[in-house]
This record gives structure tokens, C-alpha cells and sequence, in this order.
């Protein structure tokens, strides 16, 4: 089945942006202009001023020599950039690949999409007539290649053109419609040639010969003889689903109550493809034209129904509808193999929905950002400093090294050790006391010691060069962690036990 692309072409997308922004210009003679050659001329004016003569093309002074009063101002490459990219985004409630043409319109390929909006014909108006209420201008046109579809959004009388009618839709249209360089087009003219019909009667070969392989790519890429791909915007999800609603919603409760029939129908592929979520966007397009977004992230892959859409409700309270919303759209651009295994916390209640820990690290990831919820990595090494590093949650899976059994550590330490007063004595041996702050810690139990050295192969320097740790336990059933500095004699406090 060959494709189908429908391009939109927005005539006088500055002067209806700004119109829009302010009413009033449509009243009075406005222009908008542009800078040729270090001079100010009109790039395009409203109705008034055009009633007054007032053209495209002309210094803005000559204009204001017959007309004293029009309005002009400079255009806004960056305005209208932003105006376009928000009707791509828009698109997207029609199909999954949307894109600018480069040529200050859009495409989108639309092959098995058209039905879901009542065929070809439907779409292309409901897209037109949805536009052109918020208040800009716009012709579109579908045919089998883009180059064709550009061709009859701007020069074309013929709006759906089939594969069949490809010919007589192009034939007539003006040299201009195959995109060419300014140059090629002024030579054809000058040579007489000003129809698609005209320059498809030369030969090929002589056409590349003279004017180089552009213009036969272009002629190619409009009948159908060249591939000529898009590049949408965002790449399409694998996982897409969309609802087209009868009456648009406005309510919390109703975006909730359409999110969760289209999270069944994405977890419903997911689990038949052994995938699951790790991140899902949903779209909310309003009927204004714009759109809500909300998106989530997970830690691990789910497809989990409840665990999705309790973590899309702490989401959708701050969901802006305006003036309804119409179009919902769930896509999961982020997914992975799913692990069948879900580890729970056994001394709860199993049947609460919080006891799950990948839900509870979700949530706390949605809240937090998921840079800010990490897990215990081991290290090879035996440095307190060194042995643990903290790693996202959402970090891959990298193998740790092994915890010895002999090695005993605080949960919690001390960063950086406090120190501690030691009595004068042997300092072979554990202190027989310490004091540490106000209060005097009579040790009866010690273990120890275990006598640490730097590293060689860090390179960051350490300040000092052995170590000697003790475990150790006071009269009050306190258990402490502390070590001694051999060169200087030094005691410090590193951490608690429980």
C-alpha cells in the first residue's frame, strides 16, 4: 500500500499570529515587514492595507508615502516558529508522524489513520476548520508523496489526489510547486518554461546536464519514483493509544475515568509482548488547539494498571482543561523487558496497595526525581569512604562486589569522624573510656582492631596513612564504631550500631 501524506500550508501565518494577539490591526491598515538588503519592506498586510494599494514587495516608506497611517511591524522568525511547533504538537491527535516540512508548513503521514476520523476527506476538513477558528489561515491537500501534497496545498485547485490522478493533478501547476532553488526557476522561466507539463517534456538527461540532479530528484520525489522520508518531530511510540471523545470533558474524574480504559488496552500489549512501561506520556488536546501534557517515569518496568494510574492521579489534580478536553492520547516512548518478579514488604498487610517497594520507589521517584531516590552499590574495597557509593534507582543494573561476612559496619556513618577525648595509655589497645561531647563512655566490650590502609591505586590523596578500627560497647549497652589515627595519635568517632 503506498503512502498517504497530507501537508498544511499556512499563507500568512505572521499577520494572523499577530492579528490574534491583538484584534484591533484587522480594523486599520497593518503590515508586517521584513529586512532586504538593509531596508525595511512589506512582507505581507491585511485587508485594509491591500484595499489601499498597499502590496507585498515595496520599501516600507514607499508605502507609507501613499498610505501615512499603516501600521508595520517587524516580523518574528522566533514567534512564528513557536506558533508552528504548538499545531505540530497538536497534529499528533491525528497521527503518530508529524513534521515540519521545511518550508514553513506541515506533514503528516496519515496511511491507516484516516478512517479513525471518517476518511480522507473528513480529516482534512476537521483538521482546516479547527485551525482556521483559532483565527489562522490555511489550505491543505493529501496525495500519495510529499511532493505532490506541497505542490497542492499551495498551487493546487485539486485537494485529495489519488495515485491514479497524480498526473493531471501536477501537470498544470507552476514550476514553483517541485520546491526548486530560486535560480533553476528564474532560468526555466527565461527559457519559457513555466509548468510541470512543459518541464517534464524534456528529456531528463538534458534536464541534468544543465540544472544539475536537484530538479530530476525533485520531479521524482512528486510523481512517486523517489522515497523522500520525514522526520517527525518526536519518534513514534510503539505503544500508542487514542480516544476521540463524543462531548469534550472538563473534570478530573472524566480524564481519570478514559486514562484507565486506555491504560488496559497499552498493559493489554505489553504483557502479550513481554515489555513493560518505563515511561508513558498522555496528552490531553483541548478544544482551543492546545494541549496538556502529564507525564510519569518508573524505576523499573511495569504494566501494572493500579500502579500506573495511581501514579498518574497524583499527576492529574494540577490538569488544566480550559475549555475541554477532546482527544486523549497514552504513548509509552520508554519501555523495556519486564521482570515477572515484584519484591513486597511480608510484615505488612499484603493486601494494601502501599506494601509493593517498586510502587513505593515510584512514588517517592514522581515526587523527589528519581536522581534523588538511590540504592546501596558495594565497591571493591575495604576504605569505609569507599566500599558503598549511592546510585539511582532508575541507574542499570551493575554486578556488586562481595560483602564479606567478617566486615561489620555502621548503617550510618559519621561524615566527617568526630573526635573524640581519649585518657593517655597504651595505644595497642582499645581506650578503656572516651569522651565524646559532655558525656563520658565507659567501654566494658571492644573487638578490634582492624587496621586500614590508603588505597594505591586512588588517586585523590588521603591524609593520612593507617587506621585502627574498633567495635566497641559501653556501660549503658551503647554500641560505637571508632578508630584510631597511628601518626598523629589521634581518636575519632565514625558511627552508631544499632
Amino acid at each position: 500500500m503506498g503512502r498517504r501524506m497530507l501537508c498544511l500550508y499556512f499563507p500568512s501565518l505572521a499577520m494572523d499570529r499577530l492579528q490574534r494577539e491583538d484584534p484591533t490591526r484587522k480594523l486599520r491598515p497593518f503590515a508586517v515587514t521584513r529586512e532586504i538588503k538593509g531596508q525595511p519592506c512589506i512582507d505581507a498586510v491585511n485587508l485594509p492595507a491591500s484595499g489601499a494599494g498597499i502590496r507585498p514587495g515595496v520599501r516600507l516608506a514607499d508605502a507609507r508615502t501613499v498610505l501615512p497611517e499603516l501600521d508595520a511591524t517587524p516580523d518574528d522568525p522566533i514567534a512564528n516558529a513557536r506558533v508552528k511547533q504548538r499545531f505540530i504538537e497538536w497534529c499528533g491527535r491525528y497521527s503518530p508522524l508529524v513534521a515540519d516540512d521545511g518550508f514553513g508548513g506541515i506533514v503528516l503521514d496519515i496511511l491507516g489513520c484516516a478512517h479513525l476520523f471518517g476518511g480522507e476527506a473528513a480529516m482534512l476538513q476537521d483538521i482546516q476548520t479547527r485551525i482556521r477558528r483559532s483565527g489562522y489561515r490555511l489550505r491543505g491537500a493529501i496525495a500519495g508523496t510529499l511532493g505532490a501534497a506541497w505542490a497542492l496545498a499551495r498551487y493546487g485547485k485539486r485537494v485529495i489526489v489519488t495515485a491514479e490522478q497524480l498526473h493531471d493533478a501536477l501537470d498544470p501547476l507552476p514550476i514553483n510547486a517541485l520546491r526548486l532553488p530560486e535560480r533553476i526557476i528564474s532560468e526555466l522561466r527565461r527559457l519559457g518554461i513555466t509548468s510541470i507539463a512543459a518541464l517534464r517534456g524534456i528529456p531528463r538527461q538534458s534536464l541534468a546536464t544543465r540544472y544539475g540532479s536537484e530538479i530530476i530528484l525533485r520531479l521524482d520525489q512528486a510523481f512517486g519514483h523517489a522515497e523522500e522520508p520525514i522526520a517527525p518531530y518526536r519518534p513514534p511510540s510503539p505503544y500508542r493509544a487514542l480516544r476521540t471523545l463524543a462531548e469534550p470533558v472538563g473534570t478530573v474524574s472524566a480524564v481519570q475515568y478514559v486514562l484507565l480504559d486506555l491504560l488496559k488496552e497499552i498493559c493489554a500489549r505489553l504483557e502479550r509482548e513481554h515489555d513493560g512501561a518505563r515511561r508513558l506520556n498522555l496528552d490531553c488536546y483541548r478544544v482551543d488547539g492546545t494541549a496538556a501534557k502529564c507525564c510519569i517515569g518508573t524505576s523499573k518496568p511495569v504494566r501494572s494498571v493500579t500502579h500506573l494510574m495511581r501514579l498518574f492521579s497524583e499527576k492529574l489534580d494540577s490538569l488544566d482543561a480550559g475549555f475541554g478536553i477532546e482527544t486523549l492520547v497514552l504513548s509509552v516512548p520508554n519501555y523495556d523487558e519486564f521482570d515477572p518478579e515484584q519484591i513486597s514488604f511480608p510484615q505488612f498487610d499484603p493486601d494494601q496497595g502501599d506494601t509493593e517497594l517498586d510502587g513505593f520507589i515510584d512514588r517517592l521517584g514522581m515526587r523527589l526525581g528519581f536522581q534523588s531516590v538511590c540504592r546501596f552499590h558495594i565497591q571493591e574495597s575495604l576504605l569505609p569512604e569507599c566500599s558503598v557509593e549511592f546510585q539511582p534507582v532508575t541507574t542499570a543494573g551493575i554486578p556488586h562486589a562481595i560483602w564479606p561476612d567478617y566486615r561489620v559496619r555502621p548503617v550510618c556513618f559519621i561524615d566527617p569522624p568526630a573526635r573524640i577525648e581519649v585518657p593517655a595509655g597504651s595505644s595497642d589497645t582499645p581506650p578503656a573510656q572516651f569522651q565524646f561531647g559532655h558525656r563520658l563512655h565507659r567501654i566494658v566490650r571492644a573487638e578490634g582492631p582492624e587496621r586500614l590502609t590508603t588505597e594505591w591505586w586512588r588517586d585523590e590523596s588521603q591524609p593520612w596513612e593507617s587506621r585502627d578500627y574498633y567495635r566497641v560497647e559501653d556501660d549503658r549497652g551503647d554500641r560505637f564504631w571508632i578508630f584510631q589515627e597511628r601518626h598523629p595519635t589521634r581518636w575519632y568517632l565514625r558511627g552508631h550500631f544499632p
